[in-house]
């Protein structure tokens, strides 16, 4: 079965909006779940932007031009984990150029790698203030900028959508070659406030039109989008349209935040009896935490909670896990939780133990060794582990050299045995476990690439002092776990 991605791959985003309806609709969202719901309502495509995952968070648009996270890590977080596997949609990732070290090239080699199919540059520029702006300006960190990430995208083969607010700004969008636009003038309407917005739809209709002439007056193929702004339902949106003749809408707030909170107000004014929505989060709780007390996991405490809650959703995708904190911390109770959450869970996963050692006992038992004139060829532990999962025991012990293989093998899913001079494929699932001191980060114990690879794909578990609550239970859990043990016939022997 092809996907839209596998129509237009290729084909760059002018062939992408030919071969989509005469009027196109985009989301601006944060989530996996609205992604599903989007694909679902008929959405031609998804854009992954900090300011969606803000809404999901109860925040606001606005917060998205703040400095409040590493914007391009939290939108790979999240774009990698739920919108990607959420959606058949071809995803465009939004990225932000205000970090004087971000590597452009870098970051689209890891866009693309990760299976995004285009680029827009949001945040931007045009959302912040003139004096504020004037100061990117000056720094190299302007317009400018997101022009030449776009650019560069383009090159590599990525769809672009250039966000643009003003004739002045559309005509270097344009001039530097962007086929798409979307005219954004950040005027979303508050549900909550019930206040009229700061524009009115006939200026929004009058400032669009003027923006999209100037784009199709220096190239009359330009796609012109109309983004956001204080449309909220369908019927005004198709009177801008008639209007302002732009080919399609990207809707952020209208599509996710407006729908939800009116849904909510909805449904929730007509529960009666809340009891019944408390009695069934009760016992999904109490489901999750029986699976964890199987697998020796004891989570009475609201941040343990958090922790089953997050193996399971990492749990129902493909993608690599990480477990990491203290020693003792339950490292390996809580990995192998993930596998038997995952679709794998009836295969019996593999242990790798790290250690310190030669390389043919540590590489070679993991990756392989090709045959030598005192050796066979060994097979490696992901070519027998190839239909389950492989614990993978200790990262932080194993060496820089096997660090960086694992990382080629989680980005391409295969690797070069020992000595070899041929890769192998596998499709063995990595889940792993890595021991950090107190108070100390990944960094200490992980190669830079690998880091990249886990990022939000890991699970970090609390020291037992941040889980008091814990404490009776587990007590009375190791202490019936070692009488088991000493009542066996073979440790009375």
């Amino acid at each position: 079965m092809h996907t839209r991605v596998d129509q237009v791959k290729g084909g760059g985003i002018r062939q992408f909006f030919r071969n989509s309806r005469s009027f196109v609709l985009g989301a601006a969202i944060g989530s996996g779940m609205t992604a599903r719901a989007a694909e679902r309502a008929g959405a031609d495509f998804v854009l992954a932007l900090n300011a969606g995952r803000f809404r999901a968070m109860g925040g606001s648009s606005p917060a998205s031009i703040l400095p409040i996270r590493s914007c391009n890590e939290f939108v790979a977080a999240f774009g990698r984990t739920e919108i990607l596997p959420s959606t058949k949609l071809p995803v465009f990732f939004g990225a932000c150029t205000f970090d004087p070290q971000l590597d452009i090239d870098h970051w689209l080699d890891r866009i693309i790698r990760w299976g995004f199919s285009g680029v827009t540059n949001f945040p931007s520029v045009i959302h912040i203030d003139g004096y504020r702006r004037s100061l990117l300006e000056k720094c190299g960190l302007g317009y400018a900028r997101e022009i030449e990430l776009l650019v560069k995208a383009a090159r590599r083969g990525l769809m672009t959508i250039g966000y643009t607010r003003t004739q002045a700004e559309v005509k270097q969008m344009v001039e530097a070659g962007t086929q798409a636009i979307c005219i954004n003038f950040n005027l979303n309407r508050g549900l909550e406030s019930g206040s009229d917005p700061s524009i009115s739809l006939a200026e929004l209709a009058a400032r669009t039109s003027a923006v999209a002439r100037v784009a199709q007056s220096i190239n009359r193929n330009v796609i012109c989008l109309l983004g956001g702004g204080p449309i909220t339902k369908p019927d005004e949106l198709l009177d801008i349209c008639r209007e302002t003749g732009v080919q399609g809408f990207i809707g952020g707030s209208s599509l996710d935040r407006v729908p939800l909170e009116m849904s909510v107000l909805e449904v929730t004014s007509g529960f009666k009896t809340i009891h019944l929505l408390r009695e069934k989060v009760d016992l999904l709780e109490r489901q999750l935490q029986l699976s964890g007390f199987k697998h020796g996991v004891i989570a009475q405490s609201s941040i343990m909670k958090r922790v089953l809650e997050t193996a399971k959703r990492l749990a129902a995708n493909p993608n690599p896990v990480l477990v990491w904190g203290e020693t003792g911390s339950g490292k390996r109770r809580i990995a192998s939780l993930v596998h038997a959450f995952s679709d794998r869970k009836h295969t019996k996963p593999a242990l790798f133990h790290c250690r310190p050692g030669p390389a043919i006992d540590t590489i070679g038992a993991l990756f392989g060794a090709e045959r030598s004139e005192n050796r066979r060829r060994q097979l490696s532990l992901l070519e027998s582990a190839s239909d389950t999962a492989v614990l993978l025991l200790h990262l932080d012990q194993l060496s820089r050299d096997g660090q960086e293989r694992l990382a080629d093998y989680l980005e391409a899913g295969a690797f070069m045995p020992l000595n070899g001079v041929s890769t192998v494929r596998s499709t063995a699932r990595i889940i792993a476990t890595a021991s950090v001191a107190r108070a100390a980060s990944l960094q200490t114990v992980l190669c830079p690439r690998l880091l990249a690879l886990f990022a939000g794909l890991d699970i970090e578990l609390p020291a037992l002092p941040d889980r008091l609550e814990d404490l009776p239970q587990l007590i009375q859990h190791f202490t019936v776990e070692a009488k088991g043990e000493l009542e066996r016939p073979d440790a009375r022997n």
